[in-house]
């Protein structure tokens, strides 16, 4: 617990402000149809999980792997909060006490860093490290709202990250 708490504070030191823009550019055609405030582009060898796709939360597993017992897999949620696009600090905050609470008790390391995406969004991105799983949260912020794309990677893949992030990185708002 002592190690938890000390990651957090870490965190927020790490996350008072966002650092300098990521580039990270891939050619992705986007997302055809989808009922969420936003599109963004789906990489080369993922595909929507239907089985688990809802209208409000949408998931994608690596082609070929959609019947795996456990496979790695993205999903992108669009949520409303009460902050203002201006006041990311305290959204950032808010999610940083939501998953302190969460994980109390759990044996996890919590880690954070403040960056953006190519469209100039603010991109919060959580990582959860466990002993078999690793789950990352890419928060896209905007004005009262967010954009969620949430990884869970049980194999470790780099692909997954790399898809992960290339999802947040193309995500632009449609309103």
């Amino acid at each position: 617990m002592k190690k938890l708490i000390a990651v957090l504070w870490m965190g927020l030191f790490l996350l008072s402000g966002c650092g300098g823009k990521t580039e990270f550019v891939e050619d992705m055609p986007p997302i055809e149809e989808n009922t969420l405030p936003g599109s963004w582009s789906v990489p080369e060898g993922w595909v929507k999980a239907e089985q688990y796709s809802t209208a409000d939360k949408i998931f994608y597993v690596e082609e070929g792997h959609g019947e795996d017992v456990t496979p790695d897999n993205i999903s992108i949620e669009v949520g409303k909060n009460r902050y203002g696009a201006d006041e990311h600090e305290k959204f950032r905050d808010a999610i940083v006490r939501q998953l302190a609470m969460q994980l109390n008790g759990i044996d996890a390391e919590l880690t954070g860093e403040g960056t953006f995406t190519a469209q100039e969004d603010i991109l919060y991105i959580f990582t959860i490290s466990e002993e078999n799983v690793v789950t990352k949260q890419y928060y896209i912020v905007g004005d009262q709202r967010y954009c969620l794309i949430h990884l869970t990677n049980v194999t470790g893949s780099k692909r997954a990250d790399d898809a992960a992030r290339a999802m947040a990185d193309s995500f632009v708002w449609s309103e």
